[in-house]
């Protein structure tokens, strides 16, 4: 887990902040992480600081296989190891608790990506079987409920009372609204438009435009959501394997790193520029 140091274009991977764990996510905000490490979970805070600040999140814990963040780190959902239960976290500002769990082990297809309400009273899951997928609004004490069924089921993002769901298999990017009465279905991006195999979705800060990475076309996509039309395309000299947001609003995670091998792809929207970032082979020592 490093933080990135310099400026865009002349930045690289800093030393570790948090060393020898089982398992670890972080947050959008760049801000916060999940540690899995001797049979506990840690919420680590002010990774941004001069010193990551440590507090046990629960004992005795087993390492989740799956950690999903709301947008803005508020809460968190936790899936356990074998997929059966998803966890629902909020307060992790100030004073985490559990604020429900859902069980999923009705669930027969493979959970692909999850997304989760900031105030931890529901999720949405995108799951894929053999030849199809479906998306499912998940509630504390209720049973998943499908909400549609996908092709082969991409990445969602959930932003306010909107959730944004990518279609791998289509090259579609919908618009779902309304999900606890009669859903509203409604198609932002499409192949006709551009979208070809859509691997991560991001919103601009002010909300207006639609990020879309094309793995197929190896392409970063601008849409306006008010009118629903590309705005903009930004060729890639990689494939991208997602679009998750790395602190700043403006920045996003393109591909990961590999230290001594690959550079980090970041992406700049407010730049509407693409950066590499090395990432050299970590100096062993304390964390």
């Amino acid at each position: 887990m490093r933080p990135i140091i310099g400026m865009p274009g002349s930045a690289y991977a800093g030393s570790p902040l948090v060393r020898s764990f089982d398992f670890a996510s972080t947050a959008p905000d760049g801000r916060n992480a999940l540690v899995a490490k001797d049979q506990s979970l840690y919420l680590v805070r002010r990774l941004d600081g001069g010193a990551p600040v440590w507090r046990e999140f629960a004992k005795q814990a087993a390492v989740p296989s799956r950690v999903v963040w709301s947008d803005g780190a508020e809460s968190v959902g936790l899936l356990n190891a074998d997929a059966t239960q998803l966890d629902l976290w909020s307060g992790l500002a100030s004073e985490p608790k559990l604020a429900g769990s859902v069980s999923v082990s009705g669930i027969t297809e493979r959970i692909v990506s999850l997304a989760v309400d900031k105030n931890a009273g529901f999720a949405f899951a995108a799951t894929q079987g053999q030849s199809s997928g479906t998306l499912y609004l998940l509630t504390a004490g209720a049973e998943p409920r499908m909400l549609m069924p996908l092709t082969q089921a991409g990445a969602l993002l959930l932003a306010g009372n909107a959730l944004y769901v990518a279609d791998r298999g289509l090259s579609t990017v919908t618009r779902v609204t309304n999900w606890a009465q009669n859903p509203n279905l409604a198609n932002v991006a499409s192949a006709g438009s551009g979208v070809a195999d859509p691997v991560g979705v991001a919103l601009s800060q002010d909300g207006k435009l639609l990020y879309v990475a094309n793995a197929e076309s190896r392409q970063i996509l601008a849409y306006d959501l008010g009118s629903n039309s590309l705005k903009g395309a930004l060729d890639l000299d990689f494939v991208p394997s997602g679009l998750d947001r790395m602190g700043s609003n403006s920045l996003f995670l393109l591909r990961n790193g590999i230290a001594g091998e690959q550079p980090a792809q970041v992406l700049d929207t407010n730049a509407q520029k693409v950066y590499f970032v090395p990432v050299g082979l970590a100096v062993s020592g304390g964390e």
